[in-house]
């Protein structure tokens, strides 16, 4: 990747723009790909400023981390902004995997690279323990509802049913990055993954 023009940029955008070239690094490389120096080459900034804003890697990493939850944690919603039923948002769940995996693939082989650097390195560990514990929350909330407005089966269990619902999130990104499928393909395996989830939500059956 050439290097980027040194240009003034707000604080907040600086640090996007590392964490971008952060998570560039890591998805092309791995952990160990991940240089400081090759950072701040590509950001078009000296090391110095690059320390400003990310004193260690350990920091540089948790900014990949909070990066990753924001783009996790984004929700669409409709045009008029009225409220989601259980159902619906559980459906957007779904359409926001198959929109991340179009637009931003290297996202998924980050959380994977994270997902094995953590069963090593406590620190990370730590850090995806935290991402996962949102994303549990989260999920819980939409079965908590679909369940109060009747829509999901009144005798989910609620924690094994988030525990499938994130291992199939999850598999369906690994999935696509690691098998290298193409988008048409991606996409049929979307539809029926959520086709079969909503009727066992709703039915019990798939």
């Amino acid at each position: 990747m050439q290097p980027m023009r040194n240009a003034k940029l707000a604080a907040p955008e600086r640090r996007r723009q590392i964490v971008s070239i952060a998570m560039e690094q890591i998805s092309s490389r791995g952990f160990e790909g991940l240089r400081f120096q090759q950072v701040a080459r590509q950001a078009g900034i000296n090391n110095a400023t690059l320390y400003y804003h990310f004193p260690t890697k350990e920091a540089l990493i948790q900014g990949v981390v909070a990066h990753l939850t924001e783009e996790l944690r984004k929700r669409r919603r409709r045009a008029d902004d009225s409220p989601l039923t259980a159902r619906e948002e559980l459906r957007f769940e779904f359409d926001d995997i198959r929109a991340l995996l179009r637009a931003q693939p290297q996202l998924f082989i980050v959380l994977i690279e994270l997902s094995l650097r953590g069963l090593r390195d406590p620190a990370i560990g730590k850090m995806e323990k935290r991402r996962d514990g949102f994303w549990c929350e989260h999920l819980s909330s939409i079965i908590r509802r679909g369940m109060e407005q009747g829509i999901f089966r009144r005798d989910l269990a609620l924690e094994p049913a988030v525990t499938a619902l994130m291992a199939q999130f999850k598999g369906i990104g690994y999935h696509a990055v690691l098998g290298r499928r193409k988008r048409r393909e991606v996409d049929g395996t979307i539809a029926e993954i959520a086709r079969q989830v909503e009727h066992w939500l709703v039915c019990g059956t798939a």
